[in-house]
Order: C-alpha cells, then structure tokens, then sequence
C-alpha cells in the first residue's frame, strides 16, 4: 500500500495539465480518455531540495481505482486510494534527473498517466551571510559534526542568501555551518569565524534571521535613502534636560526615525533644544516618540532619574516647535530587582504598543541607564507608559571579572543569575543547568603582529559535549588566504582567550530561534509569544582550574 510511511518522491507533471494554481501549487490531470480518472495534485515543484509533502485526490465514478508509482524504472508502490500524501525526502534518491511515472487505472480499465522529469538537490542549509567590508571576502562552509569538510562557496554581496547542497556520497546526519570573513592586508587580516553546530540538512536558517531582526538579503537595502527633519522644544528647563532628548522608533527590519538633539540654546524662558532627526524611506513620518534619556549626555551631566524622565508621542514632528510642559511622566513607576552580588548594570527599555506590534518589530527606544560602579542598589526603576501594552529590559549585569549576565525580560521582573556551569577538560566541555545552547569564543593573536582571529561556535544543550575542534576541517581557500598572509590557520585551534556563553528562555523556542541576533548580543525571535531571554557569559575553565 502507498501510504504515510512509504517515502518515495513523484513527480507529477504533465501527461495533460488542466489547470495549475501556483499560489496553491495545485495542479489538475486528465488522460486521453474523457472518461478516466482526473488527478489532482498538491505541493508539486519543479525541483526538490528539501523534504516536502505532496497530496494526491483521484476524481473517479468508480469506487475502486488502482495507482502505481515507479521511479527510475523500479515500481515503488501501489494503493487504491482516492485521497493520500507522499513525504518526499530528496536525500532518499541520486542528485539530479529522476524519471517518475505515476498512473492511476479505474474499473473500467481508463487511465491518466503522469510522466516526467524532476531535478533533485540535497539542500545542507540555507543562510545570510555576513556583510562585506573593503578588501575582504566572505566563505560560508558546511561540515560533518566530526569536523569532515563536504562544500564551501564564497558570497560577493551584502548579506547574501547562500545555499549549500551535499553530493550523493553524503548520508543525512546533522552538520555544521560556518562563515568566515577574511580581511584584507589593508585591515591587518582582521578574520572572524562563526560555526553552528547541530543543524539538521535542508534547514532554511535564513527564515530564524530575519525572525531574530538580522539581515539577509531579501531584508537588506543598500540604497536605503534617509530624509532629515528639524524641529524645536522650548522652555526646558536645564541644559541637562534639554541635551537628554532622544527618540528611536523601528518599524521593522532597517526602518526607523532617529531624532536627537543638535544645538542647546540658553534663552530667557528656558533653554531650547535644537532637534535633527532622519527617517528611513520604509518608515513614515507620522508618530515619534521622544524622552529624556542618559544615553544622550556625556559624563559632566548628573543622570537622568525616574524623578526626571518624561515624554511626549509626536505627530508629524517636522518643521514646529513644542513646549516642554507639553511633556509627561509616566504613568506609574516599574521595578526591576537585581541579585545582591551585582557589580554594575546597563539597562535599555522599549516598548510596544501591544503583541502584534512586537512580531512586526516595531517598537520605540523608552530609557537608558548606566549605573556607577559599585552603586548596584538591587532595584532598577522603569518608566511604565500606558500606551506601551509590552515593555522589554534588556539588562546587562556585571557580576565579578569571571561572569557577566544578560537579562532580556518582559514588565517588571526579579532578575535571577541562572544556576548554569561548563568546565573543560582538553576537547571536551561539561555542562550544567537549564540551558538551550552554548556559545564558544576562542581567540588568537597571531605571530608576528596585531592580527587577530576570532571563532565563535554554537552547540545545542548537551551534559557533556566533544567539540572535535583539532579535527575540524578549514575549506582549503580559507587556508591558502591565511598562508599568504603569513600564519597557519591551524594555530587558532590553540586559542589564547576561551569564553563561553550559556543561552535560555523561559518559552518552548527552537535552537535555531536563539542563534541570532540583531547585532546587540540578545538572541530574541519575534514571530513567538515574548518570553525573558538569558544569557550566562563566563571564562571557560578546565578542571585544573587553567
């Protein structure tokens, strides 16, 4: 019987095409016959590189009707159903050309039969890539998780989407992807390196990018154009205030307006804040909101406390001046309570106006605050603004010179140091704690000069993990770029600095949703349900105490 547990791929294309929606991939068959059955099929594509389901419906009179499969000259199944699905898994037949026939016969003896060609790839995975910089190149590798090297292929563009496919000699097992970004000797040969591990082939990693705010291809517009704005608020009063307004809103990936202040005038009725902003051209110039906050004033101004902040959503801010009085305070105050043994703290707020507004990323930058050193009281003070549904912290915690923690948390919350452990002994790490991933960050000062390599490698959550890092396998192109600038690659696997980075949620994510971020160290998915984000962030230590 052809049923779900049978995976053979078909492909079903024209013996007679009827009709064919491509929103739906829906294609409809006849034979020549008027009278046989007509097929109807969902999830055709013209070539497979993934695993991918395809649903067949017979339209007959008859009450029984006969259907066989045969790929490649072999016949793979028969049934007699009307209604059914096939899981087709291109890692099951040999890259390129598959010949399929498909025939489905009724009682009477009428038949439609399907024949044709499909073209069958082994997608490893999908990904952006890391953007260009003058004079470099950009590699992106896949290898075995036993470090064996199966494809590499090199980007020419900023944040390019990068396929890499596997030959048949490939059996499906979880493999590594890895990007290297290679400077040239203008920039002293400055390479970073980034690998993760655990991905399971034909994952389509650019999707959780553009989820987590980072950009790809698709996401990325080089001709971005900006348009800037003036306006004035007067009557403030003190040059402090004055100097602290600021507004960020996003809408979006590489969509915002950035308003600060330009010029501080002392006039007789207070003093006047002269305010530059710019808009992207995928944002509109309708709502801005705009708060005193400490990210805009240097270290001879006092701090702006709660007792201080207030704010104003404005609309259409070009070209007007406002009044200070117009400005609000919040409308209550919101606690956010640090461990006892915290050393110094940054803390960054934003809002949202409500869930649908956090999955299409678009939010406005609320407060900003850096305490003194060695003045961590254990409470943090928060605006809370009504028009804000949802509020985020991002909270980064310093805690001795060994650890630092960061703290990604939904409304007013006890920020707890999670109960996470990893000890090394030679290539392999231990682990403790309720985790999802690890990050690894070696580095190396080569030989001979101040350049610098640095890796970064991403596990999934296991008590005791082989890294296998001497055996894994450089593409031979990144090998013959390092020896021309005079040092061997392999040396970098003898780091001098090695720290880790333990990575959780308090939500049900994926390991894909926490590998990425956009560009300010907090992994955080926004196609899910907001959910407190921690990060653990230690130097990795061998059982030795080394």
């Amino acid at each position: 019987m052809l049923n779900h547990s049978i995976r053979p791929l078909i492909t079903l294309l024209a013996f007679l095409i009827i009709a064919c929606d491509p929103d739906e991939n829906s294609n409809e068959f006849n034979g020549e016959n008027a009278n046989a059955p007509k097929i109807t099929v969902q999830g055709l594509m013209p070539e497979i590189e993934v695993f991918t389901q395809i649903a067949v419906e017979i339209t007959d009179d008859s009450n029984v009707v006969t259907n066989t499969l045969i790929i490649n000259g072999k016949e793979i199944a028969t049934n007699t159903d009307k209604n059914f699905k096939f899981d087709i898994n291109p890692f099951d037949y040999p890259v390129g050309e598959n010949t399929f026939i498909f025939s489905s016969v009724d009682e009477d003896g009428n038949e439609t039969k399907i024949e044709n060609t499909l073209v069958i790839k082994k997608l490893l995975a999908s990904i952006a890539s890391p953007s260009l910089i003058v004079n470099g190149r950009i590699f992106i590798s896949a290898n075995k998780m036993t470090g064996e090297l199966l494809t590499n292929v090199e980007v020419f563009k900023d944040f390019e989407n990068v396929k890499l496919y596997a030959d048949d000699d490939f059996t499906k097992q979880p493999i590594i992807i890895s990007s290297y970004v290679m400077l040239g000797a203008d920039n002293l040969v400055f390479s970073e390196i980034k690998s993760i591990a655990n991905i399971e082939p034909g994952t389509d990693l650019i999707t959780f990018q553009e989820n987590a705010r980072a950009f790809t291809e698709n996401t990325y517009n080089s001709n971005s154009v900006y348009q800037f704005f003036y306006f004035k608020v007067q009557e403030i009063e003190s040059e402090r205030i004055a100097r602290s307004l600021y507004g960020r809103n996003s809408k979006g990936l590489g969509a915002s307006i950035n308003v600060s202040a330009t010029n501080i005038v002392d006039e007789p009725n207070g003093f006047t804040s002269d305010l530059r902003g710019s808009v992207s051209s995928a944002h509109n110039l309708d709502n801005l909101f705009l708060h005193t906050t400490n990210s805009r004033l240097d270290s001879s101004f006092e701090r702006i406390k709660m007792e201080d902040y207030k704010y104003l959503f404005v609309n259409n801010p070009g070209n007007q001046s406002i009044s200070y009085a117009q400005f609000l305070s919040p409308d209550k105050v919101g606690n956010i309570y640090l461990p006892s043994n915290v050393e110094r703290y940054f803390i960054s707020v934003r809002g949202y106006k409500d869930e649908t507004a956090y999955n299409n990323q678009n939010s406005s930058s609320m407060y900003y605050y850096a305490s003194p050193d060695n003045n961590a009281n254990g409470i943090v003070e928060i605006p809370v603004i009504n028009d804000f549904n949802l509020i985020i912290s991002d909270i980064r915690l310093s805690i001795n010179g060994f650890n630092s923690v960061i703290a990604s948390v939904v409304g007013e919350k006890s920020i707890e140091i999670p109960h996470w452990s990893a000890e090394r002994n030679q290539e392999t790490i231990f682990l403790n704690g309720d985790f999802d991933l690890f990050k690894l960050f070696t580095s190396k000062t080569i030989p001979g000069g101040d350049r610098t390599v640095r890796w970064n490698y991403f596990h999934k959550k296991q008590n005791e993990v082989n890294l296998l890092i001497d055996s894994f396998e450089f593409p031979e192109v990144i090998k013959s770029l390092a020896e021309t600038n005079q040092f061997d690659l392999e040396i970098i696997k003898k780091p001098d600095i090695e720290n880790i980075t333990l990575i959780g949620s308090s939500g049900n994510l994926k390991y894909e949703e926490l590998l990425f971020d956009s560009q300010n160290g907090i992994p955080r998915p926004y196609n899910t349900d907001p959910v407190d984000i921690y990060t653990l962030s230690k130097v990795l230590l061998s059982a030795q105490g080394d």
